[in-house]
């Protein structure tokens, strides 16, 4: 219903003009959004449209559609969705459309070619739909490049890589770092990212010591560099092996971080995030256990709101008075858990809690009228229906009578 307004008011004022079947766009349409349109239904060509600024396309398109040549004004280009498969053709065709702030692709696209270096304005560029594993290195030097998203590693850059520092450490405008595997070369220059606030780094088992001593050095730097409240900085971490040298640097000053997601074989809490300031979000993912020192480190770390715990096992977890005082959100993803016990007068600010296991059993201690100000639950639709039934009725014996929700889990 709340769509149909929107598009019915949107129409009436003239900012939306919707067409089915076989009706023919004209005008001057300046956002252009193409749903599923079968090469028989599409009667439009870029000469109808000549002041598109924004094309998207979900599913196909007719051919006239995805000849890129003839967009000369276009700044946004979302390709994530389409289901034509894009060639070579129409990839240099992209290179040329020299106005272009926002790319986005996807498909079986495997190759982005050198000619993306003529891009001079693009802004955002998102393959993470691709098939591309290595990034040209002309990406990294585009100078307005402000957010890459994707999952690659970085041709081998070592003939220029001084020249490949002093351009990131004087021109990249470059903020958001999302998914790049780890290799020499990439622990090399991240260190001179200076403009980073948001960074996702994939790291394969096959890293050397060499390469994890560039990679911590760039994580720390990357954290140091956090000075300011308002940053808003994130990091996220995906290692298959993880390094126990990696993350064992300590912060020499306050340094501020708003996410932090740790992912792999996780033996124990880095020092470093006790330390952190504005910390609001951390989310710890392992295959293993969490042992009972990692659990009472996370009770300590200061600012948080958004707790995350995934493993396949956890030693008691007891959350005491006065420990995450301000934490809204507690979510917990486990096989088999030894015990949580929640005491009174802990979680004062509560609101969402998440205990998605089929085993309840280890969840015994906590009781939901502690929780004053919880306005949900939700637990894994595998638990029994007697669970289900206990955790109901004590919803409705509480002041605020929570949802409680049941939630599919893999």
């Amino acid at each position: 219903m709340m769509l149909e307004f929107i598009l019915h008011k949107s129409r009436c004022e003239n900012f939306v003009t919707l067409s089915h079947d076989q009706a023919r766009l004209t005008g001057k349409a300046r956002w252009l959004s193409l749903h599923h349109k079968r090469a028989g239904q599409a009667r439009m060509s870029p000469e109808d449209l000549p002041f598109v600024r924004s094309l998207t396309v979900f599913g196909k398109a007719h051919k006239s559609v995805l000849d890129f040549s003839k967009y000369e004004l276009l700044r946004v280009l979302d390709l994530e969705e389409c289901e034509d498969e894009l060639g070579d053709k129409h990839l240099r065709e992209i290179c040329n459309l020299l106005l272009l702030r926002y790319l986005s692709l996807g498909g079986p696209i495997s190759v982005l070619p050198k000619e993306i270096a003529k891009l001079k304005l693009l802004e955002t560029l998102d393959i993470t739909r691709t098939k591309i594993e290595i990034l040209p290195i002309q990406v990294i030097e585009l100078p307005r490049l402000i957010h890459l998203f994707g999952r690659f590693k970085l041709e081998d850059a070592s003939q220029r890589i001084s020249k490949l520092k002093n351009f990131l450490s004087e021109k990249s405008n470059l903020q958001t770092l999302s998914g790049f595997v780890a290799d020499k070369g990439f622990a090399q220059l991240m260190d001179h990212m200076n403009n980073l606030t948001k960074v996702k780094i994939c790291c394969e088992s096959t890293m050397d010591v060499s390469n994890i001593t560039h990679l911590s050095k760039s994580i720390n730097g990357f954290i140091q560099r956090g000075t300011h409240a308002s940053d808003n900085r994130s990091l996220s971490l995906n290692f298959n092996k993880w390094s126990e040298d990696l993350l064992s640097f300590s912060l020499e000053k306050t340094c501020f971080l708003s996410k932090l997601k740790l992912k792999g074989n996780i033996l124990s809490l880095p020092p470093f995030v006790t330390t952190l300031a504005g910390l609001t979000e951390l989310s710890l993912s392992s295959l293993g256990k969490f042992t009972g020192d990692i659990l009472a480190a996370v009770s300590i770390v200061r600012s948080l709101q958004y707790l995350k715990l995934v493993a396949s096992h956890m030693d008691k977890f007891v959350i005491r008075k006065g420990q995450l005082n301000i934490l809204l959100r507690l979510c917990i993803v486990v096989q088999s858990m030894e015990d949580l016990e929640i005491e009174e007068d802990a979680l004062p600010c509560l609101e969402s809690l998440q205990l998605l296991s089929k085993d309840l059993d280890g969840f015994g201690g906590i009781r939901m009228e502690f929780l004053g100000r919880l306005k949900e639950v939700a637990l894994d639709d595998g638990v029994s229906d007697e669970a289900k039934q206990e955790w109901e009725e004590a919803a409705k014996k509480h002041p605020r009578r929570p949802k409680v929700l049941f939630v599919k889990t893999m």
